[in-house]
């Protein structure tokens, strides 16, 4: 491009320089004073081509690319957190016995403590959203839980001393803040285990004072149990039913004619109060009159997964 800017100006000297006179010849001034204007308007026209290519080509001179920020995690809702737990550990009352749901994990560490039999216990454990759980129990066990909505279950098995002792869970969360993820767990005693603390239930009761007439045992679940006894071995008359808990919370203890396990008004009833190492049995006295008599052990919230009921039924 300077190439042809120079040979402009080397035409013009060309046909300017012959033509120059001693001052006073007007028109040759006028010749020159043309020629000026056009070299210098195609000069000019020039020069602006040449800056308009060179800002065409200026590196980042366009418009500056538009940045999609990085995608947040999901938020959800304690209800929904709730429900993914819940469907995962399959319990219906995650707030009952040894379960628990932990919602406010984006507030740091949280624990958990539970008073419990002594045995050995497996911690069904999950969470739900997005990020991990560093989960400790009884200051020992250590299991890191990833969360996901998959239904994904990691087990960490606890021992607790004899007779009871403290369920401490503890957990650590990796979330990015509040709503991104709940933690939930449910301690289950061995079958083992709860097996013999309803023989030490059983073994509690002591011998019998009248005529036996049946025994029941359970390891209570929200549910409770019932027994019912009708025909021969139930005749118009008085009897006896003897109840003791091993563990924690009350249970309610209550009597009737009915054979079907359900609780008329007229049941009397007995309040059977749970000790982990020293309970003391209830007895509810009962007078039939007809054939068939049925008693049902209802645990309340705090003895419920946690306590082993022994029963004993005698003519009395």
């Amino acid at each position: 491009m300077t190439d042809q800017i120079e040979e402009l100006f080397a035409d013009l000297r060309a046909e300017v320089l012959p033509t120059v006179r001693p001052p006073g010849t007007e028109t040759l001034r006028r010749a020159v004073r043309r020629r000026r204007a056009v070299t210098s308007v195609a000069a000019a026209v020039t020069v602006l081509g040449l800056a308009a290519l060179i800002t065409v080509a200026r590196p980042g001179s366009g418009p500056e690319p538009v940045v999609s920020p990085p995608s947040a995690a999901p938020t959800y809702s304690d209800d929904m957190l709730t429900a993914g737990i819940t469907a995962t550990l399959k319990v219906e009352d995650a707030t009952v016995g040894l379960s628990e749901i932990i919602l406010d994990t984006g507030n740091g560490p949280r624990e958990s403590r539970r008073q419990v039999l002594g045995g050995s216990y497996s911690i069904r454990m999950t969470c739900y959203g997005s990020g991990s759980m560093d989960v400790t129990a009884n200051g020992t066990a250590v299991e890191t839980v990833p969360c996901d909505t998959a239904g994904t279950v990691r087990v960490l098995p606890v021992v607790v001393p004899e007779p009871s002792g403290q369920l401490a869970v503890r957990v650590a969360p990796h979330v990015a803040g509040p709503g991104q993820a709940a933690f939930g767990y449910v301690a289950d005693l061995a079958q083992a285990d709860k097996s013999r603390w309803q023989e030490t239930a059983r073994n509690a009761l002591g011998e019998r004072t009248g005529d036996f007439v049946g025994a029941g045992s359970d390891f209570v679940s929200e549910s409770g149990f019932s027994t019912g006894f009708e025909g021969n071995s139930i005749e118009p008359g008085r009897y006896r039913v003897r109840a003791i808990c091993f563990g924690f919370g009350t249970a309610r203890l209550s009597v009737a004619p009915s054979t079907d396990g359900t609780n008329p008004s007229t049941a009397d009833e007995a309040t059977v109060r749970c000790s982990p190492d020293a309970p003391r049995s209830a007895s509810v006295t009962y007078t039939a009159s007809t054939k068939g008599l049925s008693y049902r052990i209802e645990p309340d919230a705090d003895a419920a997964h946690r306590s082993a009921v022994a029963t004993f039924l005698e003519r009395y």
